[in-house]
């Protein structure tokens, strides 16, 4: 018996019904609001190269591996009006491409064609189509991870903030030490790009056969990864460059003599067929054609990437030390690949750099290479009204009227270039963090800090965005820690921990990597036959010799050292003082060092401050000092010194 409540069901299955019957599109998978959120993302990644856009992934009626990211994509930018390809890994007529070409046609109601040359929209997983694409085609790609920082760095506000500064030193380490262990960089898909001269990204896992087809393409070229939740795009006619060292040039897959066994060809991407060492093309549309005689093979002659075919004489060779002592500018590049826009596009031998910076500052600039100006830093509330009550003279850090701790204040100093100033005191006496606030690695609460290397002196560091303070520490500023973990990788090898500080300013040359790192550890005494080897197989004394030898690598004018020595056995302690000692007094560097032993301050420095309770009681010649202390509590440092 018919009720109120069935008519409008019923009228709402009658007009579906009806709307079929007029041959009317199906409902899509997503809807509008979803599709114009897609359709936005892209915009907006088409507009910024290479860069990962956000957007709400849907879940979609597909198994896992299927490419859900490139699906929605391909369902936001799709019309009735346009014609529907989908490849997968080359193969049309596979289950995962049949079966997804089918669907797509089917819920928006577009054409659908095996045919490259007739579809508008081609769906790919791990190709480009042979055939050349144009202007009226856009490749839609399905990536499983966009990240291509994800080798190197697992923070994802890590890789978030080395996309946002430029910084990809870390991917140039992996690509250093790929071709140390191997002769040659052996990352196959999803080889990493500089897209438009600004970001690294994945080129989704396509061979690097299609890598050089991304460059100044016609057509647009947009990638969706679902479970990221990103997309990205290389619009037409953009650069897009392989990441590679200047003197080991990039190469693509190639089997000597390999032809494909149905068509002939040997100017495409090849996979195995069968066991017995044949091969057949792996874009099958394209090898059926080649067939029939409806391909225009000399045309695609010319647009494949012959000219990158592997040269083993163009190979840098699997672990080749190079000599000790050879001078390891002589063929830095002077052209370099740009990755920031302030990165400078020429350099001169690092030591004749930094040497001419001194003697500029000498010249016509402050005498000073460092000056800090009342640094203070408080843990807690008040600022700088927590400080009364606080210091030396009331044995105690902790301020009395809000209970915040007063690590250091009003602390100043000044260090020239060639001098080494010394910061000594007992644990809890605020030198580290004095040091710590100068590096950047914590907000100071008060001060000044200038770098004559900077705009002359001019600018007060301090007050400069972050991501220009580390870009500091490239070349500007150097630190040694005291626990190497601190300032080096230790799952990479000795050579590519320089390497990442080179490659940070710059330096693009393979060859003169190497020959800077061995340069700089066979200065700093660490066996050249072990520079190959990953730092967490080296000993206390040696991961400390690799950090200061990391650090020296730009020949920064200003370098500081956080308690040195210790942690380190009496010997290698030595050791390191002396390799140290004489680094100094060679280098015409402005140094800070930072320790609460006297015997290392006096071996090292020639001024020196010692702080009690976070404020400098005493100030003067590191010698007069040891000889003739006045302050009490320099005595007691110095009396426990000579036991």
């Amino acid at each position: 018996m018919s009720t109120a409540y069935d008519t409008p069901r019923a009228a709402g299955i009658g007009a579906l019904v009806a709307e079929a019957d007029a041959g009317r599109p199906p409902a899509g998978i997503l809807d509008e609001d979803a599709k114009r959120e897609i359709r936005r993302s892209a915009l907006a990644a088409v507009c910024v190269p290479g860069y990962q856009v956000p957007f709400g992934s849907r879940e979609m009626p597909v198994a896992r591996g299927w490419g859900s990211g490139g699906l929605q994509v391909t369902l936001g930018v799709i019309g009735a009006d346009d014609t529907v390809k989908v490849i997968d890994q080359g193969d049309d007529a596979g289950v995962n491409a049949t079966n997804l070409r089918r669907m797509i046609a089917r819920t928006t109601g577009c054409d659908e064609s095996a045919d490259t040359r007739e579809a508008t929209i081609v769906q790919t997983r791990h190709r480009i189509p042979e055939e050349a694409l144009g202007a009226g085609h856009v490749l839609v790609y399905q990536v499983p991870v966009p990240e291509p920082l994800r080798g190197v760095r697992k923070s994802v506000a890590e890789c978030a903030r080395m996309h946002a500064e430029g910084d990809y030193s870390a991917m140039w380490v992996s690509l250093y030490e790929d071709i140390v262990r191997n002769g040659m960089i052996t990352a196959s898909t999803g080889y990493p790009v500089l897209v438009g001269g600004r970001y690294v990204m994945a080129t989704s896992p396509i061979p690097r056969w299609d890598v050089p087809r991304l460059h100044g393409t016609e057509h647009l070229n947009l990638f969706g990864a679902g479970r990221e939740k990103r997309i990205y795009a290389v619009p037409p006619h953009t650069e897009v460059r392989p990441l590679t060292f200047d003197d080991v040039p990039f190469e693509v897959e190639h089997e000597p003599g390999g032809r494909c066994k149905f068509c002939g060809s040997d100017d495409v991407y090849l996979v195995n067929a069968g066991t017995e060492g044949a091969f057949a093309c792996s874009d099958t549309e394209w090898c059926a054609r080649v067939q029939a005689g409806d391909a225009d093979t000399a045309a695609h002659r010319e647009r494949a990437p012959l000219a990158l075919l592997p040269d083993p004489r163009s190979r840098a060779g699997r672990r080749a030390t190079p000599t000790a002592g050879t001078a390891a500018t002589d063929d830095t590049p002077t052209a370099r690949t740009p990755v920031r826009d302030d990165t400078p596009t020429a350099r001169t031998s690092v030591a004749d750099d930094t040497t001419a910076r001194a003697r500029g500052t000498r010249a016509g600039g402050p005498e000073w290479a460092l000056r800090v100006e009342g640094i203070g830093k408080v843990h807690g509330a008040g600022g700088a009204s927590a400080v009364p009550g606080t210091g030396p003279e009331y044995a105690t850090a902790i301020s009395p009227s809000t209970g915040a701790v007063v690590a250091a204040w009003d602390v100043s100093f000044d260090v020239a270039p060639g001098e080494a100033l010394g910061l000594i005191g007992e644990s809890g006496s605020g030198k580290s963090t004095v040091l710590r606030c100068v590096i950047g690695d914590e907000p100071a609460t008060a001060g000044r800090v200038h770098l004559a290397s900077v705009d002359g002196g001019a600018s007060e560091v301090l007050a400069l965005p972050a991501a220009v303070r580390r870009r500091l520490r490239i070349d500007s500023m150097a630190v040694v820690h005291q626990d190497p973990a601190a300032g080096l990788d230790l799952r990479v090898s000795a050579g590519g921990n320089i390497a990442e500080r080179l490659t940070a300013a710059g330096w693009r040359g393979y060859h003169a990597i190497r020959r800077r790192a061995a340069e700089l550890l066979d200065r700093v005494e660490v066996p050249l036959s072990r520079m190959d080897d990953p730092v967490h197989t080296f000993s206390g004394g040696m991961r400390q010799r690799v950090q200061i030898a990391k650090a020296l690598a730009t020949e920064p004018p200003v370098l500081l050292l956080d308690e040195p020595t210790t942690g380190l056995d009496a010997s290698v302690a030595a050791g390191v003082l002396d390799l140290l000692r004489s680094l100094l007094s060679e280098r015409d560097v402005a140094a800070v060092v930072v320790s609460h032993d006297f015997s290392v301050i006096e071996a090292l420095t020639d001024r020196t401050l010692v702080m009690q309770t976070g404020r400098v009681v005493e100030r003067g010649l590191t010698d007069q000092l040891f000889h003739d202390p006045h302050h009490p509590y320099t005595q007691r440092l110095v009396a426990a010194a000579r036991r």
